[in-house]
């Protein structure tokens, strides 16, 4: 089994709280698929922002950059506009979809002593923290989602700021 296949029935819900069956999203072409923690955290907003960056590179190849969350419809929009996103963003309120794709969730891996590393790295990025927006101990991931729930990357970060490099993400599309 590939997480495409763990996630495809899984319901999260867009910008106006209307359920999206995952399995569409990459129906007909494929996905880099973020999870990120919650829409306030600054770790999110770094990794976020590296692969909307690079979204040329990830469109040039045929996929689509979707992000997750775990927070509520109506937080999608902020985070849109601080971070000037123009792409596919969901939430999953339940994390059913975050369970199902093996996401890690604790406070001791918020609280790793290699995450304040992770948060000072993020700041000097010019990253700042908002409000809570979801799960403050859920972590994230990235995959790459292809036609036929077909997974060809797989990053499941092991604490808070533990993200993929964007280019083997890329080279994964």
């Amino acid at each position: 089994m590939s997480v495409g296949d763990d996630l495809r029935d899984i319901e999260v819900l867009d910008l106006a709280g209307r359920p999206m069956r995952m399995g569409h999203l990459w129906m007909d072409h494929t996905i880099v698929l973020s999870f990120v923690r919650h829409f306030g955290c600054m770790l999110c907003r770094e990794q976020v922002t590296a692969l909307h960056d690079s979204l040329p590179s990830i469109r040039r190849n045929g996929a689509e950059l979707v992000v997750v969350g775990s927070g509520q419809p109506e937080q999608i929009s902020d985070f849109r506009e601080q971070l000037g996103l123009n792409i596919p963003i969901y939430v999953d309120p339940e994390r059913r979809a975050y369970d199902a794709a093996g996401l890690k969730r604790g406070l001791w891996l918020t609280f790793k002593p290699r995450t304040w590393g992770n948060w000072l790295r993020a700041y000097r990025q010019g990253m700042r923290q908002g409000s809570l927006q979801g799960d403050n101990w859920q972590q994230g991931g990235v995959f790459v989602i292809r036609p036929g729930n077909v997974t060809s990357y797989a990053y499941v970060s092991q604490e808070a700021g533990d993200h993929p490099p964007v280019e083997e993400v890329i080279a994964a599309v």
